[in-house]
């Protein structure tokens, strides 16, 4: 009980990196993790899945290559001491500035494995000391000091203690809208581009909006995608208007269509450090997908109908 009062008297005066160093998480830490994270799209490695023969290669249509339709929404806010948190907003405060990612995609999920490994500074003799990924520590090493190392091989003779994740990893194709928001009012409420639209309205946030695709083009799609960056009620509405047009166009023939690496989804607690060396991990060895093809009845079918068709 003394030490929750010393704790709570400390927050009080500094601020919420105190709680923080006594509790051994960085408040980037303590409110990310768990939770979904866009990705620049890049390129995806295909080869073939479930019932391709090598030599023969008969995938799939992406309809049914990518078995889940999904919206998601990212909120990242960055705050004024530097860190950047993923999550649910935990507070609003004028000033603060936000990214919101809301994703729609057709999507098939692959794995990553990754290697990690977490280094902090020691207030003691100010070096950096290996720690344990999910461990608490007692306030023995400085705020915000964290640095990561991710491999993407077994680090079998490296120094430092690592620990094997297998990292979800969303490929396939989409539709995405993202708003940069700095909030004017504490009153605004960071919850869905609908919702942003009518704070801007109220004055409460300004900001800007980018819609783009993901693995997807042609010429309907190209028309169909509005030219604005300001961001207003009038906007984020013509953005909704938008994404329900191109996904009507996403089986049309005529649409070019890729497979991209969207996002992952981050299985434990981490800030922007940890996202930018898992980022940085996965570029440098890039994402492979294994795409299912047709089973030999699936097959069989294609070639009865292209008879009957010929007859």
């Amino acid at each position: 009980m003394r030490y929750i009062l010393i704790c709570c008297a400390l927050t009080l005066l500094n601020g919420c990196s105190i709680w923080d160093r006594y509790t051994g998480k960085t408040q980037a830490e303590s409110l990310s993790g768990y939770t979904y994270i866009p990705l620049d799209p890049s390129s995806v490695l295909t080869i073939g899945g479930r019932f391709c023969k090598i030599g023969e290669v008969n995938y799939l249509s992406f309809a049914k290559s990518l078995p889940d339709n999904t919206m998601r929404m990212s909120v990242e806010q960055f705050h004024e001491s530097g860190a950047v948190t993923y999550g649910p907003a935990s507070s609003i405060h004028k000033g603060d500035i936000f990214r919101v990612t809301v994703d729609y995609t057709n999507a098939d999920t692959t794995k990553m494995e990754l290697w990690i490994s977490k280094k902090m500074k020691s207030y003691k003799n100010g070096k950096m000391e290996t720690v344990g990924l999910l461990e608490k520590n007692d306030g023995e090493y400085i705020y915000n000091s964290e640095l990561y190392d991710v491999k993407t091989s077994d680090p079998q003779a490296a120094e430092g203690q690592y620990i094997k994740f297998n990292l979800p990893v969303y490929v396939g194709i989409g539709l995405r809208v993202t708003a940069e928001i700095n909030v004017l009012s504490a009153k605004a409420n960071i919850s869905g581009i609908g919702g942003i639209g009518a704070e801007v309205e109220a004055s409460y946030i300004k900001g800007s909006m980018i819609i783009q695709t993901l693995g997807i083009n042609g010429q309907k799609i190209a028309a169909a995608l509005p030219i604005q960056s300001e961001l207003n009620q009038t906007t984020a509405q013509n953005a909704i208007v938008a994404i329900s047009q191109i996904k009507t166009l996403i089986y049309d023939d005529n649409t070019v269509k890729s497979a991209r690496v969207l996002g992952l989804y981050l299985p434990f607690p981490g800030g922007k450090p940890l996202v930018n060396s898992i980022i940085s991990a996965i570029s440098g060895k890039g994402i492979t997908w294994k795409r299912p093809c047709k089973s030999a009845a699936e097959i069989a079918a294609d070639r009865a109908a292209a008879s009957a068709g010929k007859g």
